[in-house]
């Protein structure tokens, strides 16, 4: 006679369900008026006199520099993989195969840009939780959307020149 004991058991557990349901003067989860009225849009960090730091200058200038410089070795490399992609042939032809080489070496070329984003990202997140003048996070943050900018518009023109090789 072992079936009245798992039906004993699922009879407790549904009446312990239902005493949870039921209005036990517990207080709500929900937000207070207090919290919902005083709470910041913005996450606020606390006013710290924090004077810049020369070292958070120099290497997101650095960085930025990277960057500049992999934008340009890219903006030389372009031009040689877009005429490739224009004279390139029939998929698996021998002009199809240097326009993807071409695109690979511009790939390559996204390099500096892609590894400063990376460090400038980097750099940022770990900054958060450190003392930083406002000014030194201006700084950064102005460096990291430019190279953000400039990588976004890499990676544009070269999926532009993928399509172009891939509706032949």
């Amino acid at each position: 006679m072992r079936a009245p004991f798992p039906l004993a058991m699922a009879a407790g557990a549904a009446l312990a369900a239902a005493g949870c349901a039921a209005d036990g003067g517990f207080p709500s989860l929900a937000p207070r008026a207090a919290e919902r009225d005083s709470a910041p849009e913005e996450p606020v960090r606390p006013a710290v006199d924090v004077r810049p730091d020369a070292a958070v200058r120099a290497r997101t200038a650095e960085l930025r520099g990277q960057a500049a410089a992999g934008d340009r070795a890219f903006a030389e490399a372009y031009g040689g993989a877009e005429a490739a992609v224009a004279a390139g042939g029939a998929r698996g032809s021998e002009g199809w195969i240097e326009a993807q080489q071409a695109l690979s070496r511009l790939e390559a070329a996204r390099q500096p840009t892609t590894h400063a984003l990376g460090e400038l990202d980097r750099l940022a997140v770990g900054r958060i939780d450190m003392a930083t003048s406002e000014e030194d996070f201006a700084f950064l943050n102005d460096a990291l959307a430019a190279v953000e900018r400039m990588a976004a518009g890499q990676q544009e023109r070269l999926e532009r020149l993928r399509e172009r090789l891939s509706g032949r």
